[in-house]
């Protein structure tokens, strides 16, 4: 049995532990001394010994929208793309985007943003990213093209909804990048050069696809390319664009290709002209009238040619037979190739343009009627050429300056308030070709996600593969983000058909969200980690994005 004895030292008293127990190979038994610590004079208690080994060093790390964004890009399969795509450097370029998505930092931030969350962990990321890390992964990873292009594929394999929205957008930048920014139209309205870049989303706004393409390059003339791109990478479905590739060559090229599109009309070829003079008057039957989505419109459908004259492609309709050369036009339209024109009256449309019309027109009135400026005509020439367009001006002989209404362009204004002209490729229906054009502000978002939330304005690298690079890693943040934007989406509208109608989640943006689960960390070191309170919220989102709930308490990061 253990016993306790005490030495005295410089007047001071300490306490041992002795235990005598025997040892294999030895004839007597071995005595164990453990000290104990030194004895109170006053009471006589032993006071316990300090350990003197410092305890280990803890860490607070975020761990809630980790695991969020961890669901989301599991269900995507993209980490399992990446790993098949670029199995060398896959962990790093998930725990780069995913650091983008939570913030969009510069770069050089990155690993403060990993060093405080469970990023490291969770991917089983080896050493940091730090700067000069970010600015090696970022060129190495705009020089694997033909991996990039294997990552596209994986990407249009795993889309199901077949509606391919493209759009196109620029990047200012202080460098010219090797020829890659250029000069021309900028779409923020900077003084910088511009790089192009041309995204594919599917019908949910998914990003699947991008190209980076030089800046000078216009909307009209990026499409033919980027389509035989696309069919490369095995991208089949309805190809969904603006009025900015709407030309009577892009559309012939697209029907050589045998593509299925939707696209609306700028309404400047002077067939296209007369099918809305034409509309007004089909338009007068009940069968023009046509319900989608709570709204109703008058529409009127139309076959449009396009033929090839002096070398330059151009629409051509059919036209009635006492119009002149109407034999040689229509004859010329049976052999053309077609498509579908869909004119349609929208009455809250047509509203709405004529508001938009006054607005500026009464605001011009106010501000220069009987007015003296020293030059009436440098004021006029300084207007909007949306205003010049509805508005002239006299002065009369004091002076005096006097706003007055064009006649014709107000006619004009209001015989085609309201009115709109869809192309769509032969056998579209109505309700298919309304329904594509739909989810087309969704690329719109996937660009305003890409220059807001993941701060793509501006670049500032000289090389065209560190950027390329750069926005592949903005591109994966994009992914997610936007899949994150959808949830809490569609979970707002199922909310609002409930009795409650509200939840903690309900109404959130992304940032409030992410704000929310920042308050679920862990805190620990290495392999041993405990979770902190989980609030309501933090909970309720847990459950949205299909993760059992957390509990406070260990937990595994691996």
């Amino acid at each position: 049995m253990p016993s306790i004895y005490y030495i005295e030292r410089n007047g001071n008293k300490y306490a041992y532990q002795s235990t005598s127990k025997r040892v294999p190979g030895k004839k007597s038994p071995v005595t164990e001394k453990i000290y104990l610590g030194k004895v109170d004079p006053e009471t006589g208690n032993i006071i316990p010994k300090e350990n003197r080994t410092p305890p280990k060093e803890e860490y607070v790390k975020d761990y809630g929208s980790i695991a969020i964004l961890d669901k989301v890009q599991d269900d995507l399969g993209l980490f399992k793309d990446l790993k098949a795509c670029f199995p060398d450097i896959a962990e790093k370029i998930m725990a780069a985007a995913i650091s983008q998505c939570l913030e969009a930092t510069p770069f050089s931030d990155i690993e403060y943003i990993i060093d405080g969350s469970t990023i490291a962990e969770i991917y089983k990321l080896r050493g940091n990213l730090s700067s000069a890390t970010m600015s090696e992964l970022s060129k190495e990873l705009g020089q694997r093209l033909s991996s990039m292009d294997h990552f596209f594929t994986q990407r249009v394999k795993r889309s199901v909804d077949g509606k391919l929205i493209l759009d196109l957008t620029s990047v200012s930048s202080y460098s010219d990048m090797k020829g890659y920014s250029e000069w021309g139209h900028n779409r923020d309205g900077e003084d910088l050069r511009q790089t192009g870049i041309a995204l594919v989303t599917d019908g949910r706004g998914i990003p699947m696809v991008f190209s980076m393409l030089p800046g000078s390059i216009a909307d009209s003339t990026v499409l033919e390319s980027t389509v035989e791109y696309l069919e490369d990478l095995g991208c089949s479905g309805r190809f969904v664009m603006d009025r900015g590739f709407e030309n009577a060559h892009n559309v012939n090229s697209l029907l050589q290709r045998n593509v299925l599109f939707t696209m609306p009309s700028n309404i400047r070829e002077e067939p296209i002209k007369k099918l809305l003079t034409r509309a007004a008057s089909d338009m007068k039957s009940s069968e023009a009238f046509r319900f989608h989505e709570g709204n109703t419109y008058k529409v009127a459908e139309y076959e449009v040619g396009v033929v090839s004259v002096d070398g330059k492609d151009e629409y051509i309709v059919e036209v009635p037979r006492n119009h002149k050369d109407s034999a040689a036009i229509n004859s010329r339209f049976a052999t053309s190739r077609k498509f579908r024109a869909f004119v349609v009256f929208d009455p809250k449309k047509a509203s709405n343009d004529l508001d938009a019309v006054m607005e500026m027109v009464s605001d011009i009135e106010l501000k220069y009627e009987n007015t003296k400026p020293r030059d009436p005509a440098k004021v006029y020439s300084k207007l909007p050429a949306f205003v010049r367009r509805y508005v002239d001006y006299s002065v009369d002989e004091e002076g005096f300056m006097h706003i007055e209404r064009k006649q014709n362009s107000f006619t004009f204004a209001d015989n085609r308030a309201g009115y709109f002209v869809m192309f769509a490729s032969e056998g579209t229906t109505w309700e298919q070709m309304m329904s594509s054009y739909d989810v087309r502000d969704w690329v719109e978002k996937a660009f305003d996600v890409y220059k807001t939330d993941l701060d793509g304005s501006r670049s500032r690298t000289g090389n065209p593969d560190s950027a390329r690079g750069r926005l592949f890693i903005k591109f994966i943040a994009m992914i997610m983000r936007i899949e994150v934007q959808n949830i809490l989406r569609d979970h707002d509208k199922e909310t609002l058909r409930t009795k409650n109608r509200k939840d903690s989640v309900n109404g959130k943006t992304v940032d409030e969200l992410f704000r929310t689960l920042s308050t679920v960390s862990a805190i620990g070191f290495k392999g041993n980690w405990r979770l902190s309170h989980i609030s309501k919220g933090a909970r309720e989102a847990f459950r949205l994005f299909g993760l059992d709930e957390p509990k406070s308490g260990r937990i595994s990061l691996s």
